[in-house]
């Protein structure tokens, strides 16, 4: 109450005014473009478009559906005043854990709003200094400093800054590829980066990843796709284009988004082997590292292709601050690559925004310098967001497989007594430590890094639940939602390999609570023995 007077008196009590559209306002100018652009007056959200207008490829009308499986078509099954719980406190949402900013770069985010140079127009790359500290950074990371056979060694030429390492990655794509041309991705993958090669009017091309690799990428394989991508362009677009679209890039997600997987000193041999392959076949590698620094072994974080400088020119790599340094917010990214290619990003900079903005370059400086300072504040600050990452994960694998599972009585101690907390009833606290029956943790899958585990609902596969026959994934979110108002992202949404497995990516970094209620839910649906308890308390 006394911040609602506060605000008041400070006149900051914002009163938020709603509005909606009445074609029946609309001058001529407005009523031609709702005719060419209908889709605008659709109250649900929209999965995009070609520029050309033609389908998806079919790897992304996969995707395609089952984004409008879960964004349109369960709204179906809502009762006439459903408020939909808001997707942040949903095991289907993409943000990460609830985590204190990284403190070096908030310091640098005030020393830019505490400076007198906000009314100059930034440049286009980001500030030198910001760069020169990002450059620090890298060598400190194991770039290689000086030039050599090959290698043109590293400078602030080779970074450029974004408004997000989506913003970085669409440039990216729009500096490098031609119409039809194709970029591969491992399937599974992040299904909004998949689609993004094709609204721009290329194409997408999986390479599926296989359990007897341990799901991660087999160059071998990587190889014959690449061969047998090129000689399907070939054929279908000689002499109809006045060039041959091409295999131009492979996207290598270190660690992988959604299953965790890193590629470090254990399994250099595989990261060399990418970009062996990727040199051969003239395919840029796009590394993406968005959630390297959350690697669970700090000791030993996923190595960047491009430190190697045989690979460097090969290469371009992502980072970012949204995954890592709780920052997703700012929306700040960052590109290290190749001269020309950077030169190629700046122009479609200064031609869609004219220069970046000036407190995402900070706050990227603040989190990427090679200052002994930032390392010390890192040391800490990622100690303490491991330790809770990997807290988390036990946790949600006891949601999942039961307490019995997490082998550490530490840690088993803490779950039950978290348990306790969030869950008054004596029955349903049992219930949920003892996990799902038939839900497991799909094998080959346990993350090394990020906020996902995979989860795997084959078991209940054309079984009966509840009088529904349960199919395929389709008819298993849609009982879900039907019965409790569960969904979260499924297999087709990312490209899962085995299509006869139904399987979903539940987030484990939402708080505690949400977490308990995600599960009371599907306990609901899935758990014969689920007893109602009526008063939940948080």
């Amino acid at each position: 109450m006394l911040k609602k007077i506060i605000k008041k008196c400070l006149g900051e009590d914002i009163n938020i005014i709603n509005t909606s559209f009445d074609k029946e306002n609309c001058p001529k100018a407005l009523e031609n473009f709702i005719n060419n652009n209908p889709v605008y007056l659709n109250k649900y959200s929209q999965f995009g478009k070609r520029k050309d207008l033609k389908d998806f490829y079919p790897s992304i009308k996969k995707i395609e559906k089952g984004f409008y499986l879960l964004n349109q078509e369960l709204d179906v099954y809502n009762e006439k005043d459903y408020v939909p719980v808001q997707e942040i406190y949903t095991v289907r949402t993409g943000n990460p854990i609830n985590y204190k900013a990284f403190p070096m770069a908030k310091e640098y985010m005030m020393r830019i709003l505490l400076s007198k140079y906000l009314f100059r127009y930034p440049s286009i790359e980001g500030h030198v200094k910001a760069r020169g500290h990002f450059v620090n950074y890298l060598i400190r990371e194991g770039f290689q400093e000086k030039k050599s056979k090959g290698y043109d060694g590293i400078g602030i030429e080779n970074v450029i800054f974004a408004c997000s390492t989506t913003h970085a990655f669409t440039m990216i794509l729009d500096t490098i590829l031609r119409e039809e041309d194709v970029v591969i991705m491992t399937g599974p993958n992040y299904g909004l980066f998949a689609v993004e090669p094709e609204r721009i009017n290329g194409r997408v091309e999986v390479l599926n990843l296989r359990e007897e690799d341990n799901f991660y990428v087999n160059p071998k394989l990587l190889a014959e796709r690449i061969d047998e991508i090129n000689n399907e362009l070939k054929k279908k677009w000689a002499g109809k284009l006045d060039y041959v679209p091409r295999v131009v890039a492979f996207l290598n997600m270190n660690p992988h988004n959604p299953l965790g997987k890193v590629m470090n000193s254990k399994n250099i041999d595989i990261l060399k082997g990418i970009g062996d392959v990727c040199l051969e076949k003239g395919v840029f590698v796009i590394d993406d590292l968005i959630y390297r620094d959350i690697t669970f072994d700090l000791d030993d974080k996923a190595i960047p292709l491009a430190s190697f400088p045989k690979y460097f020119n090969n290469t371009i790599s992502l980072f970012g601050l949204s995954k890592s340094y709780g920052l997703a917010g700012i929306r700040a990214g960052a590109v290290v690559a190749p001269i020309p290619i950077c030169k190629g990003i700046g122009e479609k900079i200064f031609t869609s925004m004219d220069s970046l903005p000036v407190f995402q370059v900070q706050a990227l400086a603040g989190a990427f310098n090679g200052t002994n300072r930032r390392y010390r504040q890192a040391n800490k600050y990622f100690k303490a967001l491991i330790k809770k990452y990997k807290y988390q994960l036990d946790f949600v694998k006891t949601l999942i497989e039961g307490i019995e599972t997490v082998s550490d009585e530490k840690i088993s101690k803490k779950i039950k007594k978290d348990m306790r907390k969030y869950v008054k009833d004596d029955n349903l606290q049992n219930i949920l430590l003892n996990g799902i029956p038939r839900l497991k943790i799909r094998k080959c899958t346990y993350p090394e890094s990020g906020f996902f585990i995979v989860v795997d609902f084959t078991e209940f596969k054309d079984k009966s639940i509840d009088g529904n026959i349960i199919k395929n994934e389709t008819d298993l979110i849609k009982y879900l939602y039907k019965k409790s108002k569960f969904k979260t992202i499924m297999g087709q949404n990312m490209s899962w390999p085995y299509e006869n497995e139904m399987i979903g990516r539940f987030n484990f970094a939402i708080d505690i609570p949400d977490l308990i209620d995600n599960f009371i839910g599907l306990h609901k649906a899935l758990n014969e023995e689920f007893v109602c308890v009526k008063d939940l308390e948080k």
